[in-house]
């Protein structure tokens, strides 16, 4: 008997380990295990939570409609789950166990532990790379070490896809017959048991089907305007996929492989080559994360930035939280990330650097607040995001880079069109004051003064990196 191990994979389509176990001959299971306290743990998101039970519903009824039988079994969290899977394997005879791997250390370690406790069995794991499109150990410098820069990466990266097949992952050889959805019941009631609001459910499609709809409709309408629009918050130019990869609904392998043959088409070269490289910073980061697993232990990647001395002012941070801070971009930004579950990656940067530049607050803060509300929370792009927008990270922005907000505000949502949405206070002004309606305070008395001025941001900045520098050449000089 073999067993197909899900995760963070939930899809039939584009998944080499299912189709692996098919081949073989032999009858296959299919199981996933789940750990609400890892979860908690973690900070998952309630909506991500949602958005991966729904998209596990659907592809247990996918699975039993082409019959493999999924079961779904109860592990609390980590630990659990290797007892849960131990037992399972025993009980139904598993030989083998096939499965996508997962980098950050907590599932790593999890996954060691469960081979140890099989070892003695003859029962293997078998893991395979669908989660990414190059694995993160496949490209190394010419000295043999990671790379730490995203250009020299990248070049190296495209080199590789280049020799992409693009059948490489045959469909699966269905065995027919009617299978079952065991535990159907359990998936439902942690489900039900988020009592999330349907008004924050109700704009997102999970599970794979909704996953390549989105996909081929992002390709076809959009793509080509990717990279002149990609920047403007209140256009729908962004495809949002980024949640149907990060729960593993969507394979990477077929997004790469979409926006490479819309390539073909000069009027969207341009978009889908922005396009298919935000799909190698996804790589980029995953492979930093898992060849400095420090990072997994709230390590910031640049060690003299551990000597940073942050700002502790609760104040400052709520205000940052519940979009109150005085600065219209950043607080729309924030309010949707609230209210929504998502945030446009340009606001990502945005709000990230203005916590830990204007505000000073550890980016460890912002991180966690992120990961507690985003619906495609991922720990290798979250990290490496607010790691390089706080400069303490690999191929981070300059430490004297520091975002204007007014600025950002200006270019990127002119008419104050996003503004207006999120923030509806300010949404009866001019397109000049909505963007600093604290030169007219009588027009909007319901909203904030800024909490910060930005001037002389940069300079306190340039000198807090400059002296934790300096506090760590002098840490090494005394340890020689």
């Amino acid at each position: 008997m073999r067993l197909v191990w899900f995760r963070n994979d939930l899809r039939c389509h584009g998944h080499t380990p299912l189709t692996q176990a098919l081949a073989g001959g032999e009858p296959v299971l299919a199981v996933h295990v789940l750990c609400p306290d890892q979860w908690d743990a973690h900070d998952v998101a309630p909506l991500r939570r949602w958005y991966v039970l729904e998209s596990l519903i659907e592809l247990g009824e996918a699975l039993a409609a082409k019959g493999v039988d999924l079961h779904v079994l109860d592990g609390g969290d980590f630990d659990g789950a290797v007892d849960a899977l131990a037992d399972f394997v025993a009980e139904h005879g598993v030989t083998g166990i096939f499965c996508n791997r997962e980098y950050p250390l907590n599932e790593l370690n999890r996954d060691r532990a469960l081979a140890r406790r099989l070892e003695g069995r003859g029962v293997r794991l078998h893991g395979f790379d669908d989660g990414v499109l190059v694995p993160p150990r496949a490209l190394s410098t010419g000295k043999d070490t990671p790379y730490t820069v995203f250009t020299a990466y990248k070049k190296r990266w495209d080199a590789w896809m280049d020799e992409v097949d693009p059948g490489a992952v045959p469909a699966p050889a269905w065995p027919g017959g009617e299978g079952r959805f065991h535990g159907r019941d359990r998936v439902e009631a942690l489900r039900d048991g988020l009592g999330l609001d349907a008004a924050l459910t109700r704009p997102w499609r999970p599970g794979e089907s909704a996953a390549y709809k989105q996909l081929y409709d992002f390709v076809e309408h959009h793509l080509g305007d990717y990279k002149a629009y990609r920047d403007f918050p209140s256009e729908p130019a962004t495809s949002t996929l980024s949640t149907a990869l990060s729960a593993g609904t969507l394979a990477p392998l077929d997004a790469y492989l979409a926006a490479r043959r819309a390539m073909g088409d000069a009027a969207a070269r341009e978009g889908a080559a922005t396009w298919i490289g935000e799909l190698a910073w996804r790589d980029f980061y995953r492979q930093i994360m898992h060849r400095f697993p420090s990072l997994a232990k709230g390590k910031p990647f640049r060690p003299e930035t551990r000597l940073l001395a942050w700002n502790d002012n609760d104040e400052h941070f709520q205000a940052w939280c519940e979009g109150r801070t005085g600065y219209p971009l950043v607080d729309a930004a924030m309010r949707q990330l609230v209210t929504t579950g998502w945030m446009h990656n340009r606001l990502r940067m945005l709000t990230a650097m203005f916590l830990t530049k204007h505000l000073f607050i550890d980016w460890r803060k912002g991180e966690r607040f992120f990961m507690r509300h985003l619906i495609d929370g991922d720990f290798a792009s979250n990290n490496g995001g607010w790691q390089w927008s706080a400069s303490t990270g690999t191929d981070a922005a300059p430490y004297f880079r520091v975002f204007s907000p007014l600025r950002q505000s200006h270019r990127f949502d002119p008419h104050g069109r996003f503004i207006a949405r999120y923030v509806p206070e300010l949404a009866e002004l001019d397109d000049k004051t909505i963007h600093e309606p604290g030169k007219q305070p009588l027009l909007c008395p319901d909203y904030p003064a800024p909490i910060v001025a930005h001037q002389g941001v940069k300079q306190r900045v340039e000198q807090a990196f400059r002296q934790a520098r300096d506090a760590w050449r002098q840490q090494q000089e005394g340890g020689q």
